[in-house]
């Protein structure tokens, strides 16, 4: 093969797409849409992804450009617009120093926006890193005939979750300068600011993993065509393996982009809050806390709630996408539509619809209007959640039909009879869709409710953190959390028991698109709770009028409640997708017989539980090393030493060392869980891997339930005293409520919600490298005992 051939064979899929480009935007031009070839009624699917993430992409730029472009004399801009509502005050009367609260707010905001922006870079050369040690140690593992198609899907992974993670870090950064000064004007300049910030990130995912991997569905499926040696559902499944490459390449970088961002911002938030732990509103109105520690505040909310949530939603899309490749190439009638595959692009394009569904919902994101700033933000943000939910009905409803082949099966090549599924039909997946989506809007109801300000236990929480009863806090956190468990955990039990009984595996994904496919409205909810939250820390430090900042509390008051939603929908559906690959890893494997009856299979279930609580063991010890590290300062000399050195300290002294040691972190946690997933597999083969996907999928399960409920819990009680009137006469916030917050901080974000992560990362690597998990084993095999001749 010449190096024109190569060429050809890498700029082909480029040229089809944007063959299909060309089509897409001349739709109603008949006559070009003939003139590139293209054939409407066939392929019709292509050109849907690609007006979806040009409709995506346009929107998330106009997005930007109207809301958080900058300007080029961004710090005096900014300056006067905070002179509008800062006051400036003589503090140091004896040292005659005049203090402007404007232009400090002004510079710390950019300090805020650069420090955010100014992360990525760093972390894009480590996760180039990773991936680049992820795949000299892991290529030897991959099918032969599969190994070029996974290395092109690592890099478009990694290429399409770098442009996510650029745009989720710009847009953190700049709302940041934007988010006060939008405040100046009215309540609803202030919630519309904050959900365009949010939906337009939310359709750049969209865009990203889309067209890219549209790119490279037309590269591997003009491979289909160079060897005619295996039958099309052997192709169709080797396709599926390369796809589960650009789905790794997303995950092994989020390690990177999510995972030490998170650790990040948590060490921050304990290394200040144990500083200052006895303090009314932390750091902000202390005259001894140094500038950089004030805004070190604002950085860890940011980024650890912010960026990781939305990287969570990031993986959780691509792994759906990539899902219907691994399930649907068990069915022989699926391998024969050879001509766009509908079948295997049918969550994407659910997803699709949805983006346009989602533009017409975001047009009614403030329907009602009120006065009071907690009712207008509350009926708001549910009738968004309701008018969601009521299209992507009418979705699934239709799209079943025009995407899936009426009747098929799934048996695998060469699976055991127990793995088949005969006559699965458009109904059954219809009900799986419908099924998946309800259970998501019910979850989302329990868990607001029991962990709102308005359920009586959250309030008896509240009222004994603040009385010094810390025990009883923690009673009342663990009852919430037990309770909020249970009913998850039966309730995606029942879900996904319900779904393999109509459809197999395939039912199972199915739910899972139901039950993730209303992200795109509720993640521009979630971020009108968190940039809440951002621009009221910002009032406090630096003295806005009541005006403003009680405008932030108020809708911050309102609007916590409902940043619940976004966790539980990246949770739920990511347990939904690792059972569904764990159907996809049992077809690949060829397994005879129950591989959980023997002893091989129990071993691996425990094998898995110990894993996870390793990672989270690991996870809670980086998260104290670092934040035990930080030389943080409290001055002691008063109010003139803090201004005296308020030019001297930047956000660079504390912010690069403790960032590189959490992504050290990050490498050390990766190649631990990778080495000892190897090792178990070298050892017990295909009778105990799908005793340990299992395992650790059940306990990830729980572990992420009860972290949800009891993290989010203690945060609103904390919230609920800071902001209660009697309460905060009393001037500061006792200890024992600090530490309730801080040990929600650990539990919440960095033990379990990182286990989204690493629970998709095993189940997906397993499935890729099946040739070795699939083998016999070395220890306690069965052998057959030998025959003597006498």
């Amino acid at each position: 093969m010449c190096v024109g051939d190569i060429l050809g064979m890498c700029l082909g899929p480029i040229a089809t797409c944007i063959k299909y480009l060309c089509g897409a935007l001349g739709l109603g031009l008949l006559f070009t849409a003939g003139a590139v070839g293209i054939d409407l009624m066939a392929d019709w699917p292509i050109i849907l992804i690609i007006l979806a993430s040009i409709l995506a992409l346009i929107w998330c730029i106009m997005a930007y450009c109207g809301a958080l472009s900058e300007r080029d004399d961004e710090p005096q801009h900014l300056a006067k617009q905070f002179e509008l509502i800062c006051e400036t005050q003589e503090i140091v009367r004896q040292y005659e120093v005049r203090h402007n609260y404007a232009s400090e707010l002004a510079d710390g905001c950019i300090q805020i926006s650069n420090t955010i922006i100014g992360m990525f870079f760093t972390q894009l050369i480590y996760a180039l890193i990773l991936l680049i040690l992820f795949l000299l140690a892991t290529i030897w593992f991959i099918p032969v005939g599969t190994k070029a198609g996974f290395i092109v899907g690592l890099f478009f992974g990694f290429v399409s979750i770098s442009i996510i993670a650029w745009t989720a870090y710009t847009f953190a950064g700049r709302s940041i300068c934007k988010i006060v000064s939008t405040a100046i004007q009215n309540k609803w300049e202030l919630y519309d600011f904050m959900y365009t910030v949010g939906f337009g990130v939310v359709l750049m995912c969209i865009a990203s993993i889309y067209f890219i991997f549209l790119i490279l569905f037309f590269l591997f499926r003009s491979l289909q065509g160079l060897s005619n040696d295996n039958k099309p559902q052997d192709k169709l499944q080797l396709m599926g393996i390369c796809c589960c490459g650009y789905a790794l390449g997303i995950i092994v970088c989020a390690f990177i982009y999510r995972e030490s961002t998170s650790i990040l911002g948590r060490s921050i938030f304990n290394a200040i809050d144990g500083l200052v732990k006895c303090d009314r509103n932390l750091s902000f109105n202390n005259p001894y806390i140094s500038s950089p520690t004030k805004l070190l505040y604002v950085i860890s909310n940011i980024i650890s709630t912010q960026i990781v949530n939305l990287l969570d939603t990031a993986i959780c899309i691509a792994v759906l996408t990539v899902g219907g490749f691994v399930i649907f190439s068990n069915s022989e009638e699926v391998a024969k539509e050879n001509i766009t595959w509908k079948s295997l692009l049918a969550p994407t394009l659910y997803f699709c619809v949805n983006v346009f569904c989602a533009v017409i919902v975001q047009t009614m994101k403030s329907m009602i209007w009120d006065n009071e700033v907690v009712r207008f933000t509350k009926m708001n943000i549910r009738q968004q959640v309701l008018i969601t939910h009521l299209m992507t009905l009418f979705i699934f409803f239709f799209m079943p039909m025009v995407t899936i082949l009426k009747q098929f099966s799934l048996k695998g090549i060469e699976a055991p009879e127990t793995l088949a599924k005969e006559d699965i039909t458009i109904r059954k997946i219809t009900y799986c869709c419908i099924l998946g989506q309800l259970s998501n809007l019910v979850l989302l109801s329990i868990g607001e409710w029991m962990t709102s300000h308005g359920c009586q236990p959250v309030r008896n929480l509240a009222l004994s953190s603040s009385e010094r009863i810390l025990t009883q806090s923690f009673n009342y956190a663990t009852f919430l959390s037990a309770s909020g468990q249970i009913i998850i955990v039966l309730t995606l039990g029942i879900i996904a028991t319900a779904s393999h009984a109509l459809a197999g595996y395939a039912g199972i994904l199915a739910a899972a698109a139901g039950f993730l496919i209303n992200v795109l409205i509720i993640t521009p909810l979630y971020y009108i709770g968190s940039l809440s939250q951002d621009g009221a820390k910002l009032c406090v430090a630096s003295h806005v009028t009541q005006v403003v900042s009680e405008r932030f509390t108020k809708m911050a008051w309102a609007a916590r409640n409902y940043m619940i939603y976004l966790k539980i929908t990246n949770a739920g559906s990511a347990i939904l997708l690792a059972l569904t690959f764990l159907g996809g890893a049992l077809y690949l494997f060829k397994v005879d017989n129950n591989p959980l009856i023997d002893f091989n299979g129990i071993f691996g279930i425990l094998f898995g539980i110990g894993l996870a609580f390793l990672i989270k063991g690991m996870t809670i010890g980086s998260v104290i090393s670092i934040s035990r590290i930080f030389d943080l300062n409290i001055y002691e000399s008063g109010i003139a030493a803090e201004i005296a050195k308020r030019n001297t300290l930047t956000l660079n002294r504390y912010f690069d060392s403790k960032h590189l040691l959490a992504i050290i972190w990050v490498f050390i946690i990766t190649i631990t869980d990778t080495i000892l997933l190897f090792i178990f597999a070298y050892f017990f083969g295909k009778r105990g891997t799908p005793g340990f996907l299992l395992g650790n999928t059940i306990i990830i399960l729980f572990l992420m339930c009860y972290s949800i409920i009891n993290g989010t819990a203690m945060k609103q009680s904390r919230y609920y005293n800071e902001v209660d009137d009697k309460l905060s006469k009393r001037g500061k916030i006792y200890q024992s409520c600090v530490q309730g917050d801080m040990l929600a901080t650990v539990v919440e974000e960095s033990t379990a919600i990182p286990l989204i992560v690493y629970l998709l990362y095993n189940i997906i690597l397993v499935t890729c490298a099946y040739p070795y998990f699939a083998g016999e084993g070395d220890l306690f095999v069965e052998k057959e005992a030998e025959t003597k001749f006498f």
